[in-house]
């Protein structure tokens, strides 16, 4: 169980850092929805977009 003060720390950390949070709830939707709802072709295009953004990043 979360105390009332872990939930404020939590609440003003997202506050203060929204940039960061973004990022960390884009990560857990995109594996949600890689682990329970992707299908063959929408995983063939996942890796065809990480792969392409992948060489984009090491050029």
């Amino acid at each position: 169980m979360v105390t009332q003060a872990q939930m404020r720390a939590t609440r003003r950390y997202a506050k203060r850092h929204p940039e960061k949070n973004r990022l960390y709830q884009y990560r857990s939707n995109a594996r949600t929805f890689i682990k329970h709802y992707a299908n063959l072709e929408d995983l063939n295009n996942l890796i065809q977009l990480a792969q392409d953004q992948k060489a984009k990043l090491t050029n």
